[in-house]
């Protein structure tokens, strides 16, 4: 009698976990298109319809008491304007699985981009979430695209501070691990954050400051660039929101590449406008321009040759 007491207790321990366990899975995604006339150096303006980061997503995560969670993300990038998948693999943006605790959260797989990048310059994109022909051409991307084989550590929030740590193995011919470093903080209308990378002997530091002041929001970030680059870049963003519309403005610059010499600078500024039919939805205009000197070629590859598109716009979040 003892016995099959004990026995019935054992078995209800260890099924208790599966009793208060719950799980969800999401599926999210963001599709975003615009017209644009489009111009690169002295050739003619082309008519295009361009993508700007559309992708579609699965996130889910299960409760598995006592403060833990299993996490899981699954993201794929596509090009609207034709329904293609992105050619680097149909989960090229994100895929990776992890753990919540409550003394952090560990992530192991593949990774959209830095926490650095969303830090920093991420935020100050605030007219097209920092994406398409008006996307941030200045900034240091030391660690461009997706951080495959990586692992992450983020911080429990801390008095509004979060901290990131990531490690990736080297991509491409370099035989240099990637890394990247982050600290955010959010307390009321006042958000900031320090974003540092590093691939071999390249690096990027930068400082952001967001200020939301009423109708008015105001941010702007430093960085400073070492390595194949010697540079320092900075970018400043204003917006205006007034009942549903949304009126932007942004500009940035970046001094000589002492690797390179006189000529080696650049700038960039943006006006646009949003008007949000929806929290998901919004309709949107905007005009970019980018200033390249002689010896460099920001956002078109060309050394010398300017760029600018016009552009109108949709996008919807589900």
């Amino acid at each position: 009698m003892k016995k099959s007491l004990v026995l019935t207790a054992i078995a209800a321990t260890l099924a208790a976990p599966a009793a208060f366990a719950q799980s969800s899975v999401t599926i999210y995604g963001r599709l975003n298109v615009s017209a644009e006339g489009q111009k690169v150096g002295d050739g003619d303006r082309d008519n295009v319809i361009q993508d700007n980061a559309s992708r579609i997503g699965f996130k889910g995560e299960e409760d598995l008491g006592g403060g833990m969670k299993g996490l899981f993300l699954i993201e794929s990038g596509f090009d609207v304007s034709t329904g293609k998948s992105d050619p680097a693999g149909f989960w090229n943006r994100e895929s990776w699985v992890g753990l919540s605790t409550r003394f952090g959260t560990v992530k192991l797989g593949n990774m959209s981009a830095s926490e650095a990048y969303y830090a920093t310059a991420d935020w100050i994109g605030m007219h097209n979430h920092d994406t398409g022909t008006s996307s941030d051409a200045l900034f240091g991307y030391i660690v461009t695209g997706a951080l495959k084989n990586a692992v992450a550590y983020y911080t429990p929030s801390w008095g509004g501070f979060v901290g990131h740590l990531q490690v990736a193995e080297a991509q491409g011919a370099s035989k240099s691990k990637l890394g990247a470093a982050a600290l955010n903080y959010d307390r009321g209308p006042l958000h900031l954050g320090l974003g540092y990378e590093q691939h071999g002997d390249d690096k990027s530091t930068a400082v952001r400051a967001v200020y939301e002041w009423g109708a008015f929001t105001f941010g702007g970030y430093w960085d400073k660039v070492q390595g194949v680059s010697e540079r320092d870049a900075w970018r400043l963003a204003g917006m205006y929101t007034l009942g549903n519309s949304e009126f932007h403005l942004n500009y940035g610059m970046t001094n000589d590449d002492d690797n390179i010499g006189d000529k080696s600078g650049a700038s960039q500024w943006t006006v646009g406008y949003n008007y949000n039919l929806s929290k998901r939805t919004k309709v949107y205009a905007f005009y970019t321009k980018i200033d390249n000197d002689a010896n460099v070629g920001y956002g078109t590859g060309i050394a010398g040759a300017n760029f600018n598109s016009y552009a109108v716009g949709i996008r919807h979040n589900f």
